[in-house]
């Protein structure tokens, strides 16, 4: 860490869990720089306005009243701090109290670039949701995501039953749910220095870099997680046409159908995927990434700092149907 001795730096980690790791902003040693919690993203085909009020409305439900503490809507720059209202149970038409969603569905129909954020403006541990799509181009694929984050330590059958009701509203290409490597992205290629590092000892953990990733999700998925969301264009690929019904033989897991697609569970909760410290669980992640390997991304835009000066994003996507290449990398 930048201005710490390596003494220093040891008396700066800090636990969130008996295994989570965190460490310190550069720009702020009250907020952590780097570290993990739990995520659950879907990629969609498209973005629409009933998709998405859908997707709130049911959001709601889950979510603690806390989470509407702060907003950003584009075009909005930053967050703002919402003023008291019933953001759980007010119609999402109603605009005194929902006045930015106003925009949202404009810039939706107009195609233009889309992001709408709540937040419960916790620096750390935090719960948030994120509705985000590139600006649209006529004949060309819409890129979306849908984002929501948690403290690490969310009940895992929350999580599950908000990303299966969330399936059957989405029509999605695929998507993931499990602990995930989350920083502070005014100080990311410092933070993706040590994500590679911990990326190499925790092979369940996800690594998120959605600016490289987002404009190649029409092309294949990116993650076997806890909870993986296989969207119908992959389930029918032919590619993986002799692997389906072995899908539903791994020890552990459940695949189930899932709105358009399947939705894919490997464990009652949440691993680390430890290296060192070898989780029984960790078996289900290689039988089902062998198994869909054929469908992962084969080409993406390197993730940052080590990723990229190694070229092996792509190593890191396919570690566990070719687990030699990511060791080694």
């Amino acid at each position: 860490m930048r201005g710490l001795t390596p003494t220093q730096n040891n008396q700066a980690l800090q636990m969130t869990s008996p295994a989570l790791l965190t460490r310190p902003s550069p720009g702020d040693l009250d907020s952590p720089l780097l570290e993990i919690g739990l995520d659950l993203t879907i990629y969609a085909e498209r973005l629409s306005v009933p998709e998405w009020e859908a997707v709130l409305d049911i959001y709601r439900k889950y979510a603690p009243a806390d989470v509407w503490t702060k907003v950003k809507a584009s075009p909005d720059i930053g967050f703002n701090r919402l003023p008291p209202g019933d953001y759980i149970n007010a119609p999402l038409s109603d605009d005194a109290t929902f006045p930015f969603l106003r925009r949202i569905r404009d810039r939706t129909i107009r195609g233009w670039r889309t992001e709408f954020r709540i937040w419960d403006g916790k620096l750390s541990q935090s719960w948030s949701a994120c509705i985000y799509r590139l600006a649209h181009q006529v004949d060309e694929p819409e890129y979306v995501f849908y984002r929501f984050l948690f403290p690490w330590d969310t009940a895992p059958a929350l999580v599950a039953s908000l990303a299966n009701e969330l399936g059957k509203h989405i029509k999605y290409l695929s998507g993931h749910a499990g602990f995930c490597h989350l920083y502070d992205p005014y100080f990311k290629s410092t933070a993706f220095a040590q994500i590679f590092a911990w990326a190499k000892r925790y092979w369940a953990v996800d690594v998120e870099d959605l600016n490289a990733a987002l404009p190649f999700m029409h092309n294949g998925m990116k993650a076997i997680s806890w909870l993986t969301f296989i969207g119908a264009k992959f389930l029918a690929d032919p590619k993986l046409e002799a692997q389906r019904q072995a899908l539903t033989t791994i020890p552990g897991a459940v695949l189930k159908p899932c709105g358009s697609g399947a939705l894919l569970q490997l464990g009652e909760k949440p691993i680390l995927g430890d290296r060192h410290r070898i989780e029984p669980e960790l078996s289900s992640y290689f039988a089902a990434g062998l198994l869909l390997d054929p469908v992962l991304l084969t080409s993406i835009a390197e993730f940052e700092g080590p990723f990229a000066e190694r070229g092996c994003t792509v190593d890191w996507i396919h570690r566990f149907a070719a687990p030699n290449a990511w060791t080694s990398a």
